[in-house]
């Protein structure tokens, strides 16, 4: 009897054992599915870092790229400033150039010189024609003296504009000083006479004649009998070499007087009593050898 049961426990021992074995495999089947599940959590993983990594990347080309520009940015207000500097300098310089010319507007509010006038051509034989002054009867004694005054004069006036540039002077500041210099050009003329003057605004290169362009034919000078192409060679005595010399003769004096005129006209000396003030007249500065 124990024999026939021992067979049926062998065999439900050992179906047992089978069942145990397939579940355990059943088991492991199911755990592998699961781990095959969280592999792809991984790999997405991946790209969610590489992403991160670009926007990174991303974010310093741009720090870079400002910071860039931001360099640029400051040397273009470093090269507007030095610009605006310069300028300013510039401005400075031409002013005082101006102001060393007399260009002086209100100077043009009697008779006028017409646009173009110019009193700076230089002689043809250089800054200083000394045989000009030869030509003209001088003893070359005098005429050496007045070549060597004139160079130390041009100089002054050189280092004058120079130093007026450089510290920036006003047109005031720069007037005050050229006063120095013309009184002593005054006092040359003064010294010379009025034919050896003449004679060394030529040679120095100066305009020393006054010639009417045009005249107005309503105004004094019209109604006197001046006429286009006459040089104003005196205004009440006072020898007249340039635009300057006979608007301020002009302007002095009393306004009720009677003063001669006298001009010159195809070699011809005329001469005309007009009032004193403005003429009505148009006027170029020529350089004439006397």
């Amino acid at each position: 009897m124990f024999s026939k049961l021992q067979t049926p426990l062998v065999t439900l021992s050992l179906a047992v054992v089978f069942g145990i074995a397939i579940g355990l495999m059943m088991a492991d089947d199911s755990d592998s599915p699961t781990a095959s599940v969280q592999t792809p959590e991984v790999d997405q993983a991946m790209p969610a870092g590489s992403a991160a990594a670009e926007n990174f990347d991303a974010a310093e080309r741009t720090a870079t790229s400002i910071g860039e520009l931001s360099r640029l940015l400051q040397n273009e207000i470093s090269a507007r400033q030095a610009l605006a500097q310069k300028l300013e300098t510039l401005s400075r310089q031409v002013a005082a150039l101006d102001s060393a010319a007399g260009l002086d507007a209100t100077a043009l509010s009697a008779d006028q010189p017409v646009a173009g006038a110019d009193d700076s051509e230089l002689p043809e034989a250089g800054w200083f024609d000394q045989q000009a002054l030869l030509d003209s009867g001088m003893n070359s004694s005098l005429a050496n003296e007045l070549k060597l005054t004139f160079e130390q004069l041009e100089m002054e006036r050189l280092f004058l504009r120079d130093r007026a540039a450089r510290e920036g002077w006003d047109r005031e500041q720069m007037r005050s000083e050229l006063q120095a210099l013309e009184s002593r050009e005054d006092e040359l003329r003064e010294r010379l006479g009025e034919t050896a003057y003449d004679a060394y605004l030529y040679a120095s290169g100066q305009t020393n004649r006054v010639a009417v362009t045009s005249v107005l034919a309503s105004a004094q000078a019209g109604q006197a009998g001046i006429k286009s192409g006459d040089h104003i060679l005196r205004y009440d005595s006072q020898r007249i070499y340039n635009w300057m010399d006979l608007r301020a003769a002009t302007t002095s004096g009393d306004i009720s007087d009677t003063v001669p005129v006298e001009v010159e006209r195809d070699g011809e000396t005329l001469q005309f009593y007009l009032a004193r003030g403005p003429l009505g007249i148009r006027m170029d500065a020529l350089r004439v050898a006397p």
